[in-house]
């Protein structure tokens, strides 16, 4: 985290940031306010939406005899993502598999080649003629071949909500990554995405709370969080969450900020801050 101020003139003093009791970090800092920016290291310790600040200054004079206590009214907002894990190479060709069970069979003849536009499957790239053109291009059917939304839901008991974020957002990105279509039935409502909306899903997944979905259909993933573990199931198969993850990589998941889903943000959390409010922060104070 930074804070920027503005002030008439600099002066020392011992900065301290106020931190939730979900974030951990140094926030008390003896510098010269007013000269350079101030920055410190927060660990999240959960995902959601946080409050950082208000922040209070403890002014010294120059001698260091006497002191003065103020504080300013801005804060900032910190969204923390689900920590999002890689599956085993076993575990995506099932999904995919799900998918290719729920899409229309009434393919026709070969029609034509065109460029892969959003929302198109991956089973229909034309891998020669992508390597060719150095770009994805996919097999037109006389057949409708969009790919069929594939319904996700999840459920948790009390105080398990985390753990169904983190393998509901694993799931899904995972679908979308690979040209799926996702209905979304959570404890507070349903959504759809397509390929592409993985921020869009990121913060649906921040916020999500426990209880039960209300689906219309039946679904063809289904995630439940409970104090025994979490669990999958598929086509009405279930398995263990940790039997789907890529063990490879120590059974960890990543930083779900960056596009490909790795990252080093510390506690497998991403950062998002608001620059512009942050700059404001602190702004107006005077010696």
């Amino acid at each position: 985290m930074t804070l920027r101020f503005e002030t008439d003139a600099p002066f020392t003093a011992t900065v301290r940031d106020a931190l939730p009791s979900s974030v951990d970090g140094g926030a008390a800092i003896d510098t010269t306010v007013g000269r350079t920016p101030v920055s410190y290291e927060v660990t999240y310790r959960r995902r959601g939406l946080h409050t950082i600040g208000p922040t209070t200054f403890v002014a010294r004079d120059v001698l260091g005899l006497a002191t003065r206590r103020f504080s300013t009214s801005e804060t900032d907002d910190v969204l923390v993502y689900p920590r999002v894990h890689d599956l085993s190479g076993g575990a995506r060709r099932d999904l995919v598999a799900l998918q290719d069970a729920t899409e229309s069979h009434d393919r026709d003849a070969f029609d034509h080649l065109r460029q892969y536009v959003r929302g198109d499957s991956l089973r229909d790239v034309h891998w020669k003629s992508s390597a060719k053109r150095e770009d994805l291009i996919v097999k037109e059917f006389t057949a409708t071949n969009r790919s069929r939304t594939l319904a996700v839901s999840l459920s948790a008991e009390r105080g398990r909500a985390d753990e169904m974020a983190e393998a509901g957002a694993t799931i899904v990105l995972a679908l979308l990554h690979a040209g799926v279509p996702v209905t979304l039935h959570a404890p507070d409502g349903d959504r759809s995405f397509a390929p592409g909306d993985r921020e869009a899903v990121l913060d649906h997944l921040a916020r999500v709370g426990h209880g039960e979905p209300s689906p219309d259909e039946d679904p063809t993933v289904a995630v439940h969080a409970t104090r025994q573990g979490t669990t999958v199931r598929l086509s009405g198969t279930e398995r263990a969450f940790e039997d789907l993850i890529d063990r490879s990589r120590g059974g960890r998941g990543d930083a779900a900020g960056s596009v490909t889903g790795t990252g080093g943000v510390r506690g497998g959390a991403d950062r998002r801050r608001n620059r512009e409010r942050e700059r404001g922060r602190g702004q107006g104070v005077t010696a």
